[in-house]
């Protein structure tokens, strides 16, 4: 009984660690004093890693994906006000203990410290699906096996008709 809830557990850290680490992103941009514009460049990553996985996530459900210029703004901006506020507290705190100037241009390490969130994240997803895909398809598994039936066939398999909640076999003769 510890395994699958080991793995739950996996998986939701993982999960977790995707979700701060876009924040601990700008907290890092923060500590080595960089740019602020390099913040609308961290929410742009967060915002397209967010949808990356809104878009998997409905072709695994099998559904399709509107998205809107006006959901992207708001995102976008919601996103960024985070970024900043957790830039500003980071640097405030910093500005307590010692001198703070930062950057005024992008540069090399800007980009690398856009990278490793933007990666972190993709990577922890990536695990995480792949966990929760396995732990699907073993319950699934389970089920089949409890109620007695091979995995995939069932009644609307396509080797019968189910009227009424009766399933009536094409390849029987009809009872009298």
């Amino acid at each position: 009984m510890t395994q699958p809830r080991a793995t739950l557990q996996t998986a939701l850290t993982l999960r977790l660690a995707s979700l701060l680490a876009f924040p601990f992103g700008a907290a890092l941009m923060a500590i080595f004093q960089r740019s602020p514009l390099a913040l609308a460049l961290l929410t742009a990553a967060m915002l397209a890693v967010g949808l990356y996985e809104r878009r998997r996530m409905a072709t695994a459900a099998g559904a399709q994906t509107a998205i809107s210029g006006a959901s992207l703004l708001t995102g976008f901006g919601f996103r960024l006000g985070l970024l900043i506020g957790i830039f500003i507290l980071t640097v405030g705190v910093l500005a307590l203990f010692r001198d703070t100037s930062l950057a005024r241009e992008l540069a090399l390490i800007d980009f690398a410290l856009i990278a490793l969130p933007t990666a972190i994240a993709l990577i922890a997803n990536e695990i995480s699906a792949r966990i929760a895909v396995r732990e699907f398809s073993d319950v699934r598994t389970q089920l089949s096996a409890a109620f007695g039936q091979p995995p995939g066939s069932g009644p609307a398999d396509g080797a019968g008709e189910i009227i009424e909640g009766e399933i009536i076999d094409s390849d029987r003769p009809p009872r009298a």
